[in-house]
């Protein structure tokens, strides 16, 4: 069948669709708020108002819809990333990417998240979320004492046998662990993670592990907090 051409008029990404104006012709149709990728090459963007488009009109609604073109994001939002990246740099953290796609992921309320990734792929986390569950990774303690010798000379941190507590040397501190679940195991390394940041404060380390949505990051406070500021880290994990 042959698609027509559209404009998009407004958009309600509460329910998840948008209205389209076919450019030959009148009335409101209906389609989806994110184009099918089985028939876009583009990046999974949501639609804005002004994007012209293609799609198979059935009956008040389109499908199949591609993009012809996209409306550029606001100059305003690609100067607030350029600004965040400049910022970034200064903390030796480079993304390699330019102001204006990332700006358009953010405005568009993309499905992927490319600053996220880069800014996960170079500050370490405490978990390993995509290689075990945190109660089943055998290296979790292996990996926050290797994390911990540029700012913790010695440091290291083990199991204790057959009880739920791991031992902290120096000093051979024992620290209970939390009460978490499969689900939702944060709460189990809130004491630790803790201890750690309370060893690297009295240290003067420039780092803590710092809460995100599902893990914790090691950054700079700071750097913690300009995330926060522009919502890339979601400080939602139970506090440590």
């Amino acid at each position: 069948m042959a698609q027509d051409t559209f404009v998009v008029e407004e958009i309600n990404p509460k329910h998840g669709f948008a209205r389209v104006r076919p450019e030959e012709g009148t009335g409101l149709l209906h389609t989806a708020l994110y184009p099918d990728p089985e028939f876009t090459q583009a990046p999974p963007f949501q639609l804005r108002k002004g994007d012209r488009v293609t799609g198979l009109r059935r009956g008040e609604t389109v499908s199949e819809v591609s993009w012809l073109t996209r409306v550029e994001p606001p100059w305003e939002e690609v100067e607030r990333v350029a600004e965040l990246l400049a910022l970034l740099e200064r903390w030796e953290i480079r993304i390699p990417h330019e102001a204006r796609v990332l700006a358009e992921h953010a405005w568009r309320d993309s499905k992927d998240n490319p600053l996220r990734d880069e800014l996960q792929a170079q500050l370490p986390t405490f978990f390993d979320l995509e290689g075990a569950h945190p109660f089943e990774d055998p290296t979790l303690l292996e990996r926050l004492s290797a994390a911990m010798q540029p700012y913790l000379p010695g440091f290291v941190i083990q199991p204790v046998q057959g009880q739920p507590a791991v031992r902290v040397e120096p000093g051979a501190v024992e620290v209970q662990a939390g009460v978490g679940s499969w689900d939702v195991p944060q709460p189990t390394f809130v004491p630790m993670i803790a201890e750690v940041n309370a060893r690297l404060a009295a240290a003067g380390a420039p780092v803590r592990w710092v809460p995100t949505r599902e893990d914790w990051m090691l950054a700079p406070p700071a750097l913690a907090a300009l995330l926060q500021k522009h919502g890339l880290l979601e400080a939602t994990a139970p506090p440590a």
